[in-house]
């Protein structure tokens, strides 16, 4: 009797040990790790928007010497113009920004005539924007097209023209964020245009801007 006792209880202990070695415990979910976060301070949007209004000046290589733009069109008054800005593209890491930009400058004037003078130089770039502290400070530089559209003073009256070519953009800035991704935006900015042409080999202008932009 006692025997059958012990081989019962044996038998009651080790049943449990071979199911629990037939049947593994269930599976536990174990959830993905969170997705990795820019760094602290860094901005976050992924696209971005920038635009802006400014003052500016330039200056025309006729060849044999550089003149103002003012002088180059024969304005008798005036010196600088407005400039403007428009600028949209997407976040390539946290501080980097690849975007296109149109940044331009507009000088205009009166020749001797009365007649009413301009010239409006536009670029058409592909522009890299760094925050190298992730907010606050940034740094940009970009190329592309360019367009000179003027109004010059003549031998008689005056003549138009547009002329096109390339450019290398360079600038700095500050953007102070307001609320959000609001930011207002404080620039800088130098250009140089390349047209080649007999009477306009190439010009340069820069500008100082402030604008509105949402990063």
């Amino acid at each position: 009797m006692r025997r059958l006792a012990r081989a019962l209880g044996l038998a009651a202990l080790l049943c449990p040990a071979a199911a629990w070695a037939q049947y593994p415990p269930p599976y536990r979910y174990v959830p993905p790790p969170p997705p990795v976060a820019a760094p602290q301070g860094y901005l976050q949007n992924r696209f971005y928007l920038n635009f802006g209004l400014g003052y500016g000046d330039g200056a025309a290589d006729l060849g044999p010497y550089t003149v103002s733009l003012h002088d180059w069109l024969g304005s008798t008054a005036g010196a600088g113009g407005l400039g403007f800005h428009a600028e949209g593209g997407m976040r390539m890491l946290p501080p980097l920004l690849l975007g296109l930009d149109l940044t331009g400058l507009t000088v205009s004037g009166a020749a001797q005539s009365g007649a009413g003078l301009n010239a409006t130089l536009i670029d058409y770039d592909a522009v890299l924007t760094l925050f190298p502290l992730g907010d606050g400070p940034f740094l940009r530089a970009g190329a592309g097209l360019s367009t000179l559209a003027s109004s010059v003073a003549a031998p008689v009256g005056y003549t138009s023209v547009t002329r096109f070519g390339t450019n290398v953009l360079a600038g700095v800035g500050w953007a102070f964020r307001l609320s959000g991704s609001a930011h207002l935006t404080l620039g800088l900015d130098w250009s140089q245009q390349f047209f080649g042409a007999p009477d306009l080999r190439d010009s340069s202008f820069w500008m100082g801007r402030v604008g509105f932009g949402w990063y």
